[in-house]
C-alpha cells in the first residue's frame, strides 16, 4: 500500500516528482466525477466506502474532500446523510484562481485590449437578437446612471458602470467560454486599472465617448443590425484603448484582491 506520508513518486518529464496519497485521490475522484457524468446534486459515496476503496486513513480522504471543496467543486453536508455532493464551480471562484495565477505573471492594460478588440466584437455580435426587453432596459438605465455619475464628478462609479454595461451583454451570449473571458477581462478593468494621468479634459471625453458609444450600441442592440453592432464596438474598442494609453493606465499589481 502507498506509503501516506512520503507519497507515490510520479514520472513525468525530467525529475522524479512525488505527489502525496490525499492529492491522487482527490485526481482520481475529478477523473470518476468526469466519467460517471455526475451533476450537481449528486454525491460522492460515503467515507467508509471510499476509505476502504482507496486503503487510506480517515485524514487522508479527508484532506482529498477538502482539496475539491477548495476548487469549488463539491460541498461537504454535514449529518447522517452527510457527505460530499457535487455542486456546480461558481464563475468567481474560477476567476479568482485564473487572478491567482495572473499575479505571477506580467500583465498591462494594452495586453488586456488585444483580447478585447476581437472578443467584445465577437460577444455583441453574439447576443444580437438575443437580449430580453429587460436586458435592453437595463442598458438603457445603465447608461443614464453613467452620465448622472459623470455629471456629479463620481469618476469611479462611472469606470464601473460603464464597464456593467459590457457584463449586461455577457448575460445572453450562448457561448459559455467567450462570455467567461470576457467577464474575466471586464473584472480586470473594473478592479485594478489605475489612471497616473488626472486631466481632468481627458477623462470628461472617455467617459463622453463611453456614453455615445453604449448608446448607439443600444439604438444598434434594439434595431439588431448585427453589422451596426460589430462595426460600433470595434470603434468602442480602439478608442477606448486610445484613452486609456492617454491616460497612463496601469494594473495594481495585487491581482489577488478583488477589488
Amino acid at each position: 500500500m502507498t506509503n501516506e506520508k512520503e507519497g507515490v513518486p510520479v514520472r513525468g518529464r525530467g525529475r522524479m516528482q512525488r505527489t502525496k496519497l490525499s492529492d491522487q485521490i482527490a485526481e482520481d475522484l475529478r477523473r470518476w466525477i468526469a466519467r460517471e457524468g455526475l451533476k450537481p446534486g449528486d454525491r460522492l459515496p460515503n467515507e467508509k466506502t471510499l476509505m476502504q476503496h482507496y486503503g487510506c486513513a480517515k485524514g487522508t480522504l479527508r484532506e482529498a474532500l477538502k482539496a475539491l471543496e477548495v476548487q469549488g467543486l463539491v460541498k461537504m453536508q454535514t449529518g447522517p446523510n452527510g457527505g460530499a455532493e457535487i455542486q456546480p464551480v461558481s464563475t468567481d471562484a474560477a476567476m479568482q484562481q485564473l487572478r491567482s495565477y495572473l499575479h505571477f505573471q506580467v500583465l498591462d492594460f494594452e495586453q488586456i485590449y488585444v483580447l478585447r478588440r476581437s472578443l467584445e466584437v465577437s460577444l455583441a455580435d453574439s447576443v444580437v437578437g438575443r437580449l430580453t426587453e429587460d436586458q435592453l432596459k437595463r442598458l438603457e438605465v445603465n447608461i443614464e446612471q453613467c452620465v448622472e455619475a459623470r455629471d456629479s464628478g463620481d469618476r469611479v462609479s462611472g469606470r464601473r458602470l460603464e464597464i456593467e454595461f459590457h457584463d449586461i451583454l455577457c448575460e445572453s451570449c450562448d457561448n459559455p467560454l467567450l462570455a467567461f473571458i470576457c467577464r474575466f477581462l471586464n473584472g480586470l478593468l473594473r478592479d485594478l486599472v489605475e489612471f497616473r494621468s488626472d486631466r481632468y479634459d481627458e477623462h470628461e471625453a472617455f467617459g463622453q465617448h463611453n456614453v455615445a458609444s453604449h448608446r448607439d450600441l443600444l439604438a444598434a442592440f434594439r434595431a439588431k443590425d448585427r453589422r451596426a453592432v460589430s462595426r460600433i464596438m470595434r470603434e468602442h474598442m480602439c478608442c477606448a484603448e486610445s484613452f486609456m494609453q492617454r491616460l497612463d493606465a496601469s494594473f495594481r499589481s495585487d491581482l489577488l484582491s478583488t477589488g
